[in-house]
């Protein structure tokens, strides 16, 4: 090891370039991940997997991680990458549903208690909440039933494919 500038240590393999980026041990994992689905799949035989395991766990640089994968179709990173976005999505629009679902509930228990103080202190007893709460209401049935029907439309279409 030297001492680059006499700030950092280089801890560069030699054949790493100099603005090779660094790599995190999610980016190995995610490395691990497509190369187990390579061997799979059948493009790697096991002495060569085994191989590659090691060069991933040691990794430092991008260039080293991107070396193993090189050989490998596309396909592979492509499909992990869209079945991640997929579910990152139906995660989101769940949470989407969830924090309208509860804006929703703090804002009916805050329209009730404002008209129970305004009733006893007017003794006027319209029930005046029902209407902003059934309108809301069904702006979040709204919501909730398509967000639903298409998670679980495609919790099915996955079970279904693993099972076939």
């Amino acid at each position: 090891m030297s001492i680059d500038s006499g700030t950092a240590l280089d801890s560069r393999p030699a054949g790493a370039p100099a603005a090779a980026p660094r790599v995190g041990a999610a980016e190995r994992d995610r490395a691990v991940e497509l190369l187990g689905d390579a061997f799979g799949a059948g493009y790697l035989t096991k002495e060569e997997f085994d191989e590659r395991l090691d060069v991933a766990a040691r990794a430092r640089h991008r260039t080293e991680l991107d070396a193993l994968l090189a050989d490998l179709p596309p396909k592979l990173r492509t499909s992990r990458d869209r079945a991640r976005r997929r579910a990152r999505k139906a995660r989101a629009a769940r949470l989407g549903v969830r924090i309208h679902a509860g804006v929703y509930a703090g804002t009916s228990l805050l329209m009730v208690v404002v008209w129970l103080v305004v009733g006893r202190a007017t003794d006027f007893w319209y029930p005046w909440p029902i209407w902003p709460i059934l309108g809301w209401g069904v702006g979040l049935l709204g919501h909730a039933i398509p967000v639903t029907l298409a998670t679980r439309a495609r919790e099915r279409r996955e079970t279904s494919k693993s099972i076939a």
